[in-house]
């Protein structure tokens, strides 16, 4: 093999738990975890970069906890951990980077890695969601085959950083909390393998493109084609993207440095439209739960939707942030290779249902506000004429008396009869209304009811049929 591996990129991608508008008081607070820089752009890079963005967005946050010995299945990994955080977007990043170990890997192990820090993810993933109280009842027997599969410490630790770092910033002024934070992850490989020109073509390549052992099956290739730049060429799957350093050409590790960045940045924006397509803003359990007013709910969705669109500004939008070719032909190429566009129109679709659903709150608040207005004329009317009543009795006929009575009586009557049917259409529009959204989320519903089901009989048939069931 003329090539050898360099280093493996590994950004783990997480929901911060809201967006920072503010840095500078987050800055103090941060540095008391580790190194902190603030991603100044310097002077000359301001041709690459839009001036209206830099103005109006933060700037990304970069905290390093410096390096430390990794082990990711039987070999043993000089790791270097950084915690990149995105405020506009509210993303947090653990980027570990591990340098070619030595003596070096064959090829058999470098192919093996993917398997390796899986497994080793897997188990700090699962153990994060348990402490959180969001860990899957149906993973617990693989979370069992993991733990007795890594009985030695020193594997991947990654989320107690995340952990941290949202401690610390809850406790930001600048920091403005979403609704719900979205408890899962996204874990993605870049790796850089350095030999000779024109020989970026070895099964190798191929082999990591598809996360797969040597050798390959023949076949087309696994991308849609390369990104050359000096020094350096570039290809991903989306879930796997190779580099290839050229040596002895310069240029290649600046423009690896520029790829990188930029990948973490579009993986933040596709792990947005993630978030979002995972955390349902208009279901009631997902927010703040039963219990609320009506005018609260309207708020707090309005609230998600504004927060929503603002996020979807920045997702695949290559043009506000750059105006250097060169870095839009990058960014081009990723947007297109991590499959961005096809998670934006998800999470897009999600907002037009968040808009639908706003409507029709509002429709029902204004219903609901005419149906008192009415209810509140009706009364007045009563009182109107229970006002004129004992002028009307002082009549001396007793005819007219009984006459004013049975009016009265009558007028009392229509009053009564009129609330009861502005009642009776306010509950069919509001019954419309259920109706309208249970058949936007049906098969969700229907799940979501066949799971409650099982949840009342499964634990009695399970033991009655002498069968344990998971907690």
């Amino acid at each position: 093999m003329s090539l050898d591996i360099d280093h493996i990129y590994v950004p783990i991608k997480f929901d911060l738990g809201g967006t920072v508008q503010d840095v500078e008081p987050a800055i103090p607070l941060l540095a008391k975890l580790g190194t902190i820089t603030v991603d100044v752009v310097e002077h000359e890079e301001t041709r690459a970069y839009n001036i209206s963005y830099l103005a109006t967005h933060p700037p990304v946050l970069q905290l390093s906890l410096g390096t430390s010995p990794v082990r990711i299945g039987h070999i043993t990994w000089a790791t270097s951990t950084q915690i990149v955080i995105y405020p506009a977007l509210g993303v947090i990043s653990v980027d570990l980077r591990f340098a070619a170990p030595e003596p070096a890997v064959s090829t058999e192990d470098i192919c093996r890695f993917y398997d390796d820090l899986v497994r080793e993810n897997t188990l700090d993933y699962f153990r994060h969601l348990r402490d959180l109280g969001t860990f899957p009842p149906n993973l617990a027997g693989h979370l069992d085959a993991v733990e007795a599969g890594t009985p030695e410490p020193g594997g991947l630790t990654v989320a107690a950083y995340v952990e941290a770092v949202r401690g610390v910033l809850r406790d930001s002024a600048g920091f403005e909390p979403r609704e719900r934070r979205y408890p899962f992850q996204n874990m993605r490989q870049f790796f850089v393998l350095r030999g000779p020109e024109r020989d970026e073509d070895e099964p190798i390549v191929e082999s990591l493109l598809r996360l797969s052992a040597l050798p390959v099956t023949p076949g087309s290739a696994a991308d849609d084609g390369p990104l050359r730049l000096r020094g350096l060429v570039v290809r991903t799957t989306g879930w796997s993207t190779v580099a290839v350093l050229h040596d002895g050409v310069d240029g290649g590790p600046a423009n690896l440095r520029m790829v990188q960045d930029m990948y973490g940045q579009i993986h933040a924006q596709w792990f947005f439209c993630q978030l979002w397509v995972g955390v349902d803003p208009n279901d009631r359990d997902e927010l703040v739960g039963p219990g609320h007013s009506l005018g609260a709910r309207i708020t707090q969705l309005a609230r998600v939707q504004l927060q929503l669109a603002r996020g979807l500004a920045e997702v695949g939008n290559v043009d506000l942030m750059y105006r250097d070719p060169v870095r839009i032909a990058v960014a081009t190429f990723l947007i297109d290779g991590l499959r961005v566009p096809r998670h934006l129109q998800a999470a897009r679709r999600r907002l037009e249902l968040l808009r639908n659903n706003l409507s029709q709150l509002f429709g029902l608040q204004t219903a609901l506000f005419q149906q008192r207005l009415q209810w509140l004329f009706a009364v007045t009317a009563v009182a109107g004429v229970a006002a004129l009543l004992p002028e009307m009795l002082q009549v001396e006929s007793m005819p007219w008396r009984i006459v004013t009575v049975a009016l009265f009586g009558a007028l009392a009557v229509f009053c009564w009869l009129l609330i009861r049917l502005l009642g009776r259409a306010g509950l069919k529009a509001e019954q419309a209304g259920r109706a309208e959204r249970a058949r936007r989320v049906g098969p969700r519903a229907r799940l979501s009811a066949v799971r409650r089901f099982r949840l009342r009989i499964g634990r009695p048939a399970l033991l009655r049929a002498g069968r344990r069931p998971i907690d």
